[in-house]
């Protein structure tokens, strides 16, 4: 559908046409939902399984921090998706975890912001998706990893009830 509304025909051999949109039934949401939950959840447990190897093998808390961010975007993906089948190319988490923390509060209860440590913190979390890579004055300590360990954890525990909540929601409906 997207590709349709904005994409530009390169070539057309006139023997072929695009379906039309339309409304997929409960089932079919169900099974789209469960893909998209496998495949994020997965990419995020993946990048949050390397944090801990890079942490414990290699100290390099740059790297850990933007792998930690990585995961939650992955996280806020899935989501995202379970619930709308949509998805935009969203790198900030501060937007991401504003468009997913109707799902549930106990996401905003993650990376609180009102005491400056959790601000410093969430903020650091947010600016690994560039400044990890890119900026060689970006530094990261043991102790913030640490720190961000539990949060994402946490993030990760209540993605997954809150996905596999709404699947079943697709399931039953789909009855």
């Amino acid at each position: 559908t997207q590709i349709k509304q904005e994409g530009i025909v390169l070539y057309n051999s006139g023997k072929y046409k695009l379906a039309r949109r339309r409304k997929l039934n409960y089932a079919e949401i169900k099974e789209q939902a469960q893909e998209y939950f496998d495949e994020k959840f997965s990419y995020a447990n993946d990048f949050f399984g390397v944090t801990k190897l890079i942490y414990e093998n290699m100290n390099n808390y740059k790297l850990c921090s933007f792998n930690l961010h990585q995961a939650c975007e992955n996280y806020f993906y899935a989501l995202r998706l379970v619930h709308t089948l949509k998805n935009s190319k969203q790198h900030n988490l501060s937007k991401l975890l504003g468009a997913t923390h109707k799902y549930s509060p106990e996401l905003r209860k993650i990376f609180p912001r009102k005491m400056k440590e959790d601000k410093r913190l969430f903020e650091l979390l947010r600016l690994a998706y560039v400044e990890a890579r890119y900026n060689s004055k970006f530094v990261v300590t043991q102790e913030e990893i640490e720190a961000l360990f539990p949060k994402v954890e946490k993030l990760r525990d209540i993605t997954e009830q809150i996905c596999k909540s709404q699947i079943e929601v697709y399931r039953q409906m789909g009855k």
